[in-house]
């Protein structure tokens, strides 16, 4: 039996990244895409042409995980990754796209500047002084590199969201071509230090976009969009599900100014199909997920013969996973429900517990349009709209694919 230390990565917060591979299982066969295959050969095909991605999805769906196998599979493969969460260094309620810009240039500038060569630009400089210039600083004495005034920039937009409002307003329109020429500059600069070094290109990831609200959307990929795919690498940035969800004028005019670029949606597992049969290849998949965090000690090929270490029996574990409805996040919270409630191996009783409890929660926010709306969205053609979103966000209606298409199943639904 694993000691509970051992248990740490059966917290939902656990993130998998490639230091923890033991913990990984690859869901790509119960999706019905390997959207990292997809992702990785769109770039390896294009070495020398800049590519524009965007990867979309249910929060939770796992696009942080499968950006981080990207990247690992990238470097493998000679490519350069810079991989961010905005959110850690953005105000991502209120964020626009001159600040995306900004930090995207940071984050070429800050890994040029780490090998100690000097940096001869031209258009850089100009727009970092007008941008300082209005914020009232003035550069720092001494500091002959570009990234901490950078990030100083970011720093002083961040902690003000006046500035922040002013900047997009009032400058932005001012100093889109400027940055426009110090984003193809820049990054071309650093192609070439790359290929020159034996590298393939580089590659720039800015995860947790999908955050982002609809007028954001509209300002950041539909007016911005070709502004952001100016850089002169391959980049990758995630998009919320709301900017496939809106009305059908909204939705054509957005996607004619993606030119073509229409997100790569990971999609979710569907364990159950249209008539409710249950799914075995991704019940066994959700079986894996849940044995490599409870036995990571384990051979992967052995840990099913091992379930009793853990659970109950074999049925216990499954009673555990169609309980999550396929819901990553959601299956991980009901395991560490039970984890706080008892040392493995779990019991039957204990997962019923917690899976009533956990019910009986999202039952109580639940009010009458909230039940008139999961009917509708059982009973019509099959539709994600803003409010069809907000269930599945609340773990109250999921959506699943197959070859016919898509459609939702709750079991809120009365």
């Amino acid at each position: 039996m694993p000691n509970l230390s051992s248990l740490h990565a059966c917290n939902p917060s656990f993130l998998l990244c490639p230091q923890n591979e033991v913990y990984y299982v690859d869901l790509a066969d119960g999706r019905g895409e390997d959207v990292v295959k997809r992702l990785r050969r769109t770039i390896v095909l294009s070495p020398n042409k800049p590519t524009f991605q965007l990867l979309s999805g249910h929060i939770g769906s796992g696009k942080t995980t499968e950006l981080m196998r990207l990247k690992a599979g990238l470097e493998q493969q000679g490519f350069v990754v810079i991989y961010c969460a905005a959110d850690e260094y953005l105000q991502i309620d209120d964020v626009g796209l001159t600040e995306i810009w900004l930090f995207i240039l940071y984050l070429i500038l800050q890994q040029m500047e780490k090998k100690g060569e000097s940096l001869s630009v031209a258009y850089l400089p100009n727009a970092i002084t007008e941008i300082e210039q209005w914020l009232r600083i003035s550069a720092p004495i001494g500091v002959a590199t570009y990234a901490p005034r950078l990030q100083r920039i970011l720093q002083i937009l961040q902690d003000n969201n006046q500035h922040r409002r002013q900047l997009r307003h009032h400058l932005e329109p001012r100093l889109k071509n400027s940055l426009l020429a110090a984003g193809e500059e820049v990054t071309a600069i650093e192609v070439d230090r790359l290929k020159q070094l034996g590298k393939k290109g580089l590659v720039i990831v800015i995860d947790n976009l999908d955050r982002l609200n609809l007028e954001q959307i509209e300002m950041i990929f539909g007016d911005g969009g070709k502004y952001l795919r100016q850089f002169q690498c391959h980049t990758i940035y995630t998009l919320p599900l709301l900017a496939i969800t809106t009305e059908e004028e909204q939705l054509q005019r957005f996607q004619q100014r993606l030119k073509g670029n229409m997100p790569i949606v990971l999609p979710s597992l569907m364990l159950r199909d249209r008539q409710g049969e249950i799914n075995t290849q991704c019940l066994n998949l959700l079986r894996q997920v849940v044995l490599a965090r409870m036995l990571s000690h384990i051979p992967r090929e052995k840990r099913l013969e091992q379930v009793t270490e853990v659970f109950e029996d074999l049925d216990t574990l499954d009673q555990l996973c169609l309980a999550s409805y396929g819901h990553l996040p959601y299956l991980l919270s009901l395991l560490y429900g039970c984890l706080q409630c008892q040392d493995p191996p779990i019991q039957l009783a204990t997962i019923h517990q917690i899976v009533q409890m956990d019910h009986q929660r999202r039952l109580e926010t639940i009010r009458d349009r909230d039940q008139q709306a999961l009917q509708k969205y059982l009973a019509k053609p099959h539709v994600l709209t803003p409010e069809a979103l907000n269930l599945c966000q609340r773990l109250l209606l999921f959506e699943y694919h197959d070859e016919q298409g898509s459609w939702f199943s709750s079991p809120f639904a009365k």
